[in-house]
């Protein structure tokens, strides 16, 4: 076959545009050319093809196949164990014999994976070893379809882990590339799962993209819509509002607070507005009085008494926030005085 029959050939097995195998078939031949100058054109290009070729061969016996959209949510990156290595070693200060006996720390109370099966039914090839450092979880969206497909793009969650899932640069809100494992109603990562941003994707506006695929929920109507979901662990919403406040001081929890209100009636101007936690990732490219999308997952605590005791009435309901689109046409700069200090602006 000539080259390009392999390169486009590889482009449809693999789910990657045709112009992507070209430039990464391009990129070693530059090198090929470098590294065996006694070779002729011919023998470089084939080296390159060659070598392509065995890049490709091993993306081509994984499950994972190209996919094409844009991530509108970000999960916090969560760690699993932390929790269940703390019960561990505080059952072993208060009870050691027991922590021993039931397989949950060793003798020198370092803590065990207790679990002899997964949910699956399948057994733990962990069970009775020491449970590692971290294992972090956390739960990213994307809009997205099969590349050289014409089937519709739709709504997935794909749950990432280990170092995936510590990445906290992952793009959301610009179109992008990506290999995952398709298992219809969400998407699984493979060890070729990596967010490549491509701006000439052609993707609709992205306040299209959100009402469309994510509920949008009045904020008057957040009560209500937590109460009817909470039981709901990967519950997702996008609410719309002006921005009223915003403190970029991380509170003790390390998160920063935006207020966002709904100023489409101006006679309900006194209704309190929503609380939205805004974890660091979450870039603020915007100032008060812009009008934004903030999706993320509702949550409702109980209000505390004057000694800051927790009470039996239900508080506000509030947003641990995914992500903010502020929307172009009403979005106020950030005054300089709010923006982070970095070298193009700095003084020093």
């Amino acid at each position: 076959m000539e080259k390009q029959e392999y390169l486009k050939q590889w482009s449809e097995k693999i789910s990657i545009p045709v112009a992507q195998v070209e430039q990464e078939f391009l990129s070693l031949f530059n090198e090929e050319k470098l590294i065996h100058k006694d070779l002729s054109l011919e023998q470089q290009e084939m080296r390159a093809l060659k070598r392509l070729g065995l890049t490709y061969r091993k993306q081509m016996k994984s499950p994972a196949i190209g996919f094409e959209g844009i991530c509108v949510a970000i999960s916090d990156a969560v760690d699993i164990v932390a929790k269940q290595k703390r019960e561990a070693q505080e059952l072993f200060r208060a009870d050691p014999i027991t922590a021993v006996s039931q397989g949950i720390t060793n003798e020198e109370g370092i803590p065990l994976d207790s679990r002899e099966l997964w949910s699956t039914g399948r057994a733990n090839p962990a069970f009775g070893k020491p449970l590692p450092e971290h294992n972090y979880l956390r739960n990213i969206w994307v809009v997205a379809k099969k590349t050289n497909s014409e089937v519709e793009p739709r709504l997935y969650q794909m749950l990432l882990s280990g170092e995936k899932a510590q990445n906290e640069n992952i793009p959301i809100f610009k179109p992008m590339r990506f290999m995952a494992i398709d298992k219809e109603d969400k998407l699984n990562p493979s060890q070729f799962t990596t967010f490549v941003v491509d701006e000439t994707l052609a993707l609709p506006k992205i306040e299209t993209i959100l009402k469309q695929f994510i509920d949008t929920v009045d904020i008057s109507q957040l009560e209500a819509y937590n109460s009817a979901n909470k039981t709901e662990q990967n519950r997702l919403c996008v609410v719309e509002g002006d921005c009223s406040m915003l403190n970029l001081e991380p509170t003790a929890f390390g998160s920063r607070i935006m207020v966002v209100e709904n100023t489409d009636n101006i006679e309900s101007l006194d209704a309190p507005g929503l609380t939205c936690w805004l974890p660091p990732r979450v870039n603020i490219n915007f100032g008060e009085g812009s009008k934004v999308l903030v999706i993320g997952r509702t949550g409702q605590g109980f209000k505390k008494d004057e000694a800051g005791n927790k009470t039996g009435e239900l508080g506000d309901v509030t947003l641990n926030t995914f992500g903010v689109y502020a929307l172009p046409k009403f979005k106020v700069e950030m005054p300089d005085f709010m923006k982070p200090i970095t070298e193009e602006n700095s003084d020093i």
